[in-house]
Parts: C-alpha cells; structure tokens; sequence
C-alpha cells in the first residue's frame, strides 16, 4: 500500500495519510489492512491526513471510503489539511448526512487529535 496507515497506541488514535491522489484501487488496500489494524482497540477515531493529496478520483471512491467508515464503525474523523475542493466535498457529505459521523477540520495533526481525544 502506498499511503501509510498505522495506529498510535499513545493517542489511540488510527491515522491515515495519503502520499498521492486517492484512487478507488486504494480503497481495497486500506480496508485489508484496517482489519487487523482495529482488532479490539477501544476507540475508532481517525486522524486523515490529505495535505499531499493533490484530489480524490470520483464519486465512487468517495461512496466506498464511506462505506469503509461504516464497516469499521469510525465514530469520528478529524481532516488535517488537503485542498479547498477537497475539504468542501468533504464538508457538503458531513452536514447532509452522506457520512455518518462526526467530522471537522484541522490545520495540524495535533489539533486534530486533541479533538478527537475530547470527544471520548
């Protein structure tokens, strides 16, 4: 898998950062790895990091990073950069309920974290 993907023990928190555009091939990847990943962990937050991510590819990667969310019941997502196109899909899917979960945006990995720390 290209992008990198790994739990922080400390935080509790999964992260996942993108390295390239994010394809629907990648969506496979993540969900093979996110299985032994979240094995009996307390908490499914994560922390996505899209600064380098130059744009999602389509709407079906969208629907399937969605349905991968759903499959291992994330309960909140903080958004660490990424750009303003980006960000604003993202935003129109939380707020119409297309995602179904808590979300918000950040400007660095720590913030991020705090928040999704604070909702515990």
């Amino acid at each position: 898998m290209e992008h990198n993907l790994w739990y922080d023990e400390d935080t509790k928190v999964i992260h996942l950062q993108f390295t390239r555009d994010y394809l629907t091939t990648d969506v496979e990847d993540i969900r093979k790895n996110m299985k032994e990943l979240v094995k009996d962990k307390p908490y499914r937050q994560m922390c996505i990091q899209i600064s380098k991510t130059a744009k999602v590819e389509n709407r079906e990667t969208r629907e399937k990073s969605n349905q991968l969310l759903k499959e291992f019941e994330i309960s909140h997502v903080a958004f660490i950069g990424g750009s303003a196109a980006n960000r604003m899909i993202a935003k129109v899917m939380l707020k119409t309920g297309a995602i179904k979960i808590q979300g918000d945006f950040f400007k660095t990995i720590e913030e991020g974290v705090n928040w999704l720390i604070s909702k515990r």
